[in-house]
């Protein structure tokens, strides 16, 4: 069966096999789990038979440890093929015994000595191959927290934004009632409403006008100014069209400004707002937006 990703067990089993530490019927059956075409197993043996060819040549040889003896004599008796009985009996020279004797005791030795530095080396690679796997699977561990707790941070830094922005637009509007309620309470005042012609029909403009103190306060809904321009308004008389100020809307096309009116208007007919360059203008150069007149 072909995994769609690697597993603890497939993790275990490639760096055995890379060692050369399987069975033989373990590394068959490895050997034939990677023919049917398996590659996260596949992927993982490469890793591990590169980590193999490093730890080979840069480890420094170590003493194993004594009871390594006592296992691999175990595992060899184990997995060592029965000897066939020997039929009938031999009988060996006096003179020959001792020979024989000392001939037989460094053969049965020698398996061990020469195993069990392969072996040792073998426990240390698996031990370096079983560090390594962990501490990848802790790295990525950790880096799918950092990256999970990036992305709560922004969307943590997202809403804050959001009510920050939410906050200011709600000052924005208190400071924008508190201004209209006290023309609104003033001994002498008037309202101008304006409405928007062919260029932005559904423009529309208050303006709140404090009679007794000369102040203007000027609420607006225009289209979004393009790059460049900005909205001014104007005040209208028989002779002359004045400038009253600029109007500077918000990114929803709403604006709010506080403006004097200026003693040497007469006789006021009406209040306009046209869309100039950007700074505005000494005239109106552009035609107009909104259009309110003073009854």
């Amino acid at each position: 069966m072909n995994h769609d990703r690697v597993t603890k067990e497939g993790q275990e089993t490639a760096a055995l096999y890379a060692l050369g530490a399987l069975s033989q019927h373990e590394a068959r059956m490895f050997d034939l789990h990677l023919n049917e075409g398996c590659e996260a197993c596949s992927a993982e043996l490469k890793q591990f038979d590169r980590v193999v060819d490093v730890l080979g040549s840069e480890a420094e040889p170590v003493s194993p440890p004594a009871y390594l003896r006592d296992l691999l004599a175990v595992r060899i008796e184990k997995e060592a093929p029965d000897r066939p009985p020997v039929s009938g009996s031999v009988l060996a020279f006096p003179e020959k015994a001792a020979v024989l004797q000392n001939q037989t005791e460094p053969a049965s030795s020698s398996p061990s000595r020469v195993i069990l530095p392969w072996a040792a080396a073998a426990i240390l690679l698996i031990g370096l191959a079983y560090t390594f796997v962990s501490w990848r699977s802790e790295r990525q561990t950790m880096r799918a927290a950092l990256e999970q707790e990036k992305a709560h941070s922004d969307e943590t830094l997202d809403e804050n934004d959001r009510l920050k922005e939410q906050i200011a637009k709600e000052t924005d509007l208190a400071t924008e009632l508190a201004q209209i309620n006290a023309v609104l309470s003033s001994p002498q005042w008037r309202v101008i409403p304006l409405t928007g012609l062919d260029p932005a029909p559904a423009s529309a403009a208050k303006v709140y006008w404090d009679v007794q103190k000369s102040r203007w306060v000027v609420t607006a809904d225009l289209p979004p100014a393009p790059a460049g321009k900005v909205y001014q308004l104007w005040f209208v008389t028989a002779s002359a069209k004045v400038s009253a100020g600029l109007i500077k809307p918000d990114k929803t096309g709403h604006g709010f400004a506080i403006l004097q009116f200026p003693s040497q208007v007469t006789q006021l007919q009406a209040a306009a707002i046209t869309l100039e360059p950007e700074g505005g203008s000494e005239q109106p150069t552009m035609p107009i937006y909104a259009l309110g007149k003073v009854s």
